[in-house]
């Protein structure tokens, strides 16, 4: 174990109480000091969590319980979500762009289904890409009873039917490579999404990105773009309401001026680079509940993530975006089939997002006991759940439990109330002891 607090004094040495750890009360004779004895009883400043409520799950960190090995599949989870990570989402455009609509991991062409058209996909087939991933985003959510398409056609939202009078985009990024292949991707991209109607598709210069290739058809309210940077490819689709070509193209160059920049931070991989991706480089993993002891790597179920690559798989940003930003939150991390992990800026944020987090599911439930500050509800309305499409819990669940300690908010969630609290208690004592392990 790890010694904390250790001092030096009277040819003796004496050690902080680890707090977590504390099973038995110290004796006064153990604190006595070079003058005599002191009386009184030393108390833990925490719970002793190894008395909690924690069923079978685990409260020993990850890495504690298992050695991270490297595989190029896992690798490339991680390179997807490092890339997630690096694109913007609706509300980096326009505060009005507050709903996600799609995202989505491409590990090859065939990935690419009912989001580009059949010819693009074949070109794709035959092309050399690494990997690359898809958002979209939109100022209105999907209805209800929004349908679905596989027509084989350009269908920039996973193929789902968006709200006419909304301004939408897809933004799909794709690593080639080298800039060389890159080019010659983007260029075949761009003529096989062309010629799916020659005869009706006119060529587009934007004007903030002269270098990008686009087009449109007039008379429908939609633009498309290619743009090169670099070992990526940059695919663009934009619709508006109306059939405006100059506020198409004023959309796409909004669009392409906040995501280049953003996609500069993170430089294009080699095999090498994406076979030697850190597992848990801001060691969020080993403080999220994992029932498993094998990681399995996910970027869109098993993965530490950006506050912004966290928000490509949140519907509710209007709700989740200003809690994470007020709050400083910079990581997020989930376990499939354990807990979602937030670091906030410090304690005293993580306490107001623990606060707000619990507001969101008001219908109180019974918590654990003596686990402190965690808050559980009963979830059986599914409008509650603003992380209804997020793995970490999954949306049938009937049952949420929010835990905070130090700087970490955490959720579990349960379709047995039971089981949910011993999540809740297990999710406490491993944040606890990861301070120390």
């Amino acid at each position: 174990m790890k010694r904390l607090g250790a001092r030096r004094g009277c040819g003796r040495t004496v050690l902080g109480a680890v707090s977590f750890v504390v099973a038995a009360a110290v004796t006064a004779p153990a604190l006595a000091g070079c003058a005599g004895e002191v009386s009184g009883t030393a108390a833990a400043a925490e719970v002793d969590v190894r008395q909690l409520p924690v069923g079978n799950y685990p409260t020993d960190p990850l890495d504690v319980r298992m050695t991270y090995s490297h595989s190029s599949g896992e690798g490339y989870a991680m390179a997807i979500a490092r890339l997630a990570d690096n694109m913007v989402i609706g509300a980096d455009i326009d505060p009005s762009f507050n709903h996600n609509l799609l995202s989505k991991s491409l590990t090859s062409a065939s990935s690419t289904y009912a989001i580009l058209a059949d010819p693009v996909r074949t070109m794709l087939d035959a092309s050399d890409m690494v990997y690359g991933y898809s958002t979209a985003s939109s100022t209105k959510p999907l209805g209800k009873s929004s349908g679905f398409s596989l027509s084989g056609n350009f269908q920039p939202f996973g193929g789902a039917e968006v709200d006419p009078t909304a301004s939408s985009f897809n933004l799909t990024v794709i690593q080639f490579p080298d800039q060389q292949s890159a080019q010659t991707a983007g260029r075949d991209m761009e003529a096989a999404d062309f010629n799916v109607a020659p005869d009706q598709n006119v060529h587009v210069t934007l004007t903030g990105n002269p270098a990008a290739i686009a087009h449109w058809r007039p008379g429908v309210p939609s633009l498309a773009a290619v743009l090169t940077d670099g070992p990526y490819v940059v695919d663009l689709f934009v619709q508006q309401p109306t059939a405006d070509l100059d506020g198409l193209r004023g959309l796409a160059d909004k669009i392409l001026a906040a995501q280049l920049p953003v996609l500069d931070r993170a430089p294009a991989l080699s095999a090498k680079d994406i076979y030697r991706l850190d597992y848990d480089p801001d060691d969020m993993l080993r403080r999220t509940l994992h029932p498993s002891s094998l990681i399995n790597p996910n970027p869109d179920a098993e993965i530490t993530h950006t506050a912004r690559g966290y928000l490509h798989y949140v519907d509710d940003q209007t709700t989740w975006k200003p809690l994470l930003d007020n709050n400083g939150v910079d990581r997020i991390s989930e376990a499939d089939k354990g807990s979602l992990l937030f670091r906030a800026r410090d304690p005293k944020s993580a306490a107001a997002l623990w606060t707000a987090i619990t507001a969101l599911t008001p219908t109180p439930a019974e918590a654990p006991a003596k686990v402190p500050d965690v808050a559980c509800a009963d979830n059986h309305d599914d409008a509650n759940n603003s992380n209804k499409d997020y793995n970490a819990w999954n949306v049938a669940d009937r049952y949420i439990c929010t835990v905070r300690y130090d700087r970490y908010v955490a959720r579990v969630a349960s379709n047995q109330l039971i089981d949910a609290q011993q999540k809740a208690a297990a999710q406490y004592a491993l944040l606890a002891n990861s301070q120390y392990l």
